[in-house]
């Protein structure tokens, strides 16, 4: 049977998924992460097909969203959609680290998944943790400071002001954006998947980030998997796939 409990890691609201049978002993685990202005719950599916196959699965709610809201609305959570980003990859080895520490997480089976900003974070995370075994990223993209540059240019179009200066924000996006230091990646399994006709965050930075990759001699282990005609939306084959992706190698 398969259990939730809505409980806090190092402080950070999540739902722990996993089956009962096992729930107190060492699994693989995956930290699996949200979209945009969603939340936890709303990634459920994801969790239980994940738990059904072994893993303990973890949901946190990002910074302004869900249990940690904190009154923000949609325009708020646009203004600071890089702060989100940027603590959940801090608070990612938190997380872990409990985890670990409670004995409920092998530490050499630790994977990363998320849709749209969750995948965003997850590419970030592939560069900055080494521990990190497998990733999967439905509708990401590893290129933080071009993506950062586009929606700020957007946003500002759209009447939308920042009380920071944004060239000094994308400066600083450098060092969580993979592809500034690709060779991070070091072989590790890796899923790119993307809808073709995606009109939020662009299927070219996932189509560019797999070029890259195999012109580097480093997509051995990387799958890209192209819907022709999905938006921005996972549909149910592409979560499967992602499920299986972590079944095969994690």
């Amino acid at each position: 049977m398969i259990q939730v409990e809505n409980e806090l890691i190092a402080g950070i609201p999540v739902l722990h998924i996993s089956n009962r049978e096992n729930a107190e002993k060492e699994l693989p685990t995956i930290i699996f992460y949200h979209g945009f202005t969603s939340q936890k719950e709303l990634y459920l599916h994801y969790g239980y097909l994940l738990a059904q196959r072994g893993f303990r699965v973890v949901l946190p709610d990002a910074k302004l969203h869900g249990e940690r809201l904190q009154g923000a609305n949609p325009e708020d959570q646009a203004t600071y959609f890089w702060d989100v980003i940027e603590t959940n990859i801090t608070e990612f080895p938190l997380i872990t680290e409990e985890l670990i520490k409670t004995g409920k997480t092998d530490a050499n089976r630790i994977g990363v998944g998320g849709v749209s900003m969750g995948a965003i974070t997850s590419l970030g995370l592939l560069g900055q943790y080494d521990y990190i075994k497998v990733a999967v990223s439905l509708m990401g993209s590893a290129y933080y400071v071009d993506f950062a540059k586009e929606l700020s240019k957007y946003a500002l179009a759209q009447g939308l002001t920042f009380p920071y200066d944004v060239d000094e924000r994308i400066l600083a996006l450098q060092k969580y954006d993979l592809t500034q230091n690709i060779t991070r990646i070091n072989n590790r399994p890796l899923l790119l998947w993307h809808g073709k006709k995606d009109d939020v965050v662009p299927f070219a930075y996932s189509e560019k980030l797999y070029q890259t990759l195999v012109e580097e001699s480093l997509a051995d282990n990387v799958e890209f998997i192209i819907d022709d005609n999905a938006k921005h939306k996972v549909s149910v084959e592409g979560m499967l796939q992602g499920v299986s992706f972590f079944e095969k190698f994690l």
